[in-house]
């Protein structure tokens, strides 16, 4: 992770992320809000964003999210679509980059054989994100009208409330999988894939936790930043996702490199 600069890097994926976030989730948020089933969107966007990131930076995200929905046009939105897929396709050539490093790979991709793959991931993670959301918003209607049909419907049925976590691990999981498969320019088996992805989930919910516990007990970032805390505190959290994610892939890129060793060393017993 030193000799890669995996600390460095996973500051260019926050700092490039940061400015993706904002405008892509407006642009989002506001395909979604065509829908009925939308009604009720801050509250239901507060809740899930607080069982990911610290609840300073879910608050600051979706009041500002929330507070520009209303005033969106079409020419804002076409923006919001621009600005986040740059911005947020520059955090995937941050991460693209740094996993080649971890495998001791030289790009041979072009500038623009980069940016087009690093789009198509943008686009297909969010894919997943919107997937996501798209359950969070139609979830507890279906359950409820399920359990209802099965006579087991009552008000404090937690079902929906237990099944959120799991769905979140695997969602998560499968978008690195996916990262994990695509960015480094390495032929490799998938099954090589899922010790990194597996990783790099599990450290993620557990280092998102253990950020959220730190800012709740002994963290004094309003004393030391002042009206920036939140803004700070969004940027470590992004910085420590980032840094976790470039993890996984040095765990799979360790995996590669210890088949490739044992392939020789098999042979030479074979013989």
């Amino acid at each position: 992770m030193g000799y890669d600069d995996v600390m460095g890097m996973a500051a260019q994926i926050a700092f490039y992320a940061l400015l993706g976030l904002f405008p892509f989730m407006i642009f989002v948020l506001s395909v979604i809000s065509i829908f009925p089933l939308a009604q009720g969107l801050q509250p239901r966007l507060l809740e899930e964003l607080q069982t990911q990131m610290p609840p300073e930076a879910a608050q600051y995200v979706t009041d500002i999210v929330i507070g520009i929905l209303p005033n969106a046009n079409q020419g804002l939105l076409s923006f919001g679509l621009l600005a986040g897929l740059w911005g947020s396709s520059m955090s995937i050539g941050a991460l693209i980059t740094t996993i080649n490093r971890a495998y001791n790979i030289r790009p041979r991709r072009n500038i623009v054989t980069q940016k087009i793959l690093s789009i198509v991931l943008v686009l297909t993670l969010s894919a997943l994100w919107l997937l996501a959301m798209v359950i969070i918003l139609t979830g507890p209607h279906i359950t409820q009208q399920l359990f209802q049909w099965l006579g087991m419907a009552s008000e404090t049925n937690r079902f929906w409330t237990n099944l959120r976590l799991p769905m979140a691990f695997m969602l998560n999981l499968t978008a690195l999988s996916i990262l994990y498969y695509i960015a480094p320019e390495a032929k490799q088996k998938f099954r090589w894939i899922l010790p990194g992805a597996v990783t790099a989930t599990v450290l993620w919910f557990v280092a998102s936790g253990g950020f959220r516990l730190f800012l709740k007990n002994f963290a004094q970032y309003n004393k030391m930043y002042g009206s920036l805390a939140t803004v700070i505190i969004l940027m470590v959290w992004l910085w420590i996702s980032g840094l976790i994610f470039l993890l996984g892939a040095e765990v799979n890129a360790l995996m590669k490199r210890m088949e490739s060793e044992d392939g020789p060393k098999r042979v030479r017993l074979l013989k």
